[in-house]
């Protein structure tokens, strides 16, 4: 029994029916996203919760940030040079690039925090 990927939930017929809305709800989706973290990291902060901003939160908006910055050009490619893909087939590829970004993410926050220091102390100098 293998997996079939014209399947997504018993919603495949109004997905498959336009594909288009699937890149606009995934960018809207990130975009909104990081808005909505920040407001909430926003709080926390007033709050006095940094570690909770720090530990978790943090590494969400960044995730997003890189998902919106590397998921968004093949996205369109597949898009536009295929026009056969379906919506279903393009949530499972923006569901699976999230997904590795995320677990990327999280395992390597700390070297990703302490390269974009570099950055900072290099322009002091």
């Amino acid at each position: 029994m293998a997996f079939n990927f014209e399947q997504f939930f018993g919603y495949e017929s109004q997905i498959n029916q336009n594909p288009d809305l699937v890149l606009i709800y995934g960018f809207a989706t990130i975009v909104f996203g990081i808005l909505g973290i920040i407001l909430i990291s926003f709080v926390l902060r007033k709050i006095g919760l940094t570690i909770v901003i720090s530990n978790l939160l943090n590494p969400i908006i960044l995730s997003l940030l890189i998902c919106a910055a590397i998921a968004v050009p093949p996205t369109i490619l597949f898009k536009l040079l295929t026009n056969d893909l379906s919506g279903v087939k393009l949530i499972y590829i923006w569901i699976s690039i999230l997904i590795g970004i995320h677990i990327f993410t999280f395992l390597n926050y700390a070297m990703i925090k302490k390269w974009f220091y570099s950055f900072d102390k290099s322009q002091k100098l």
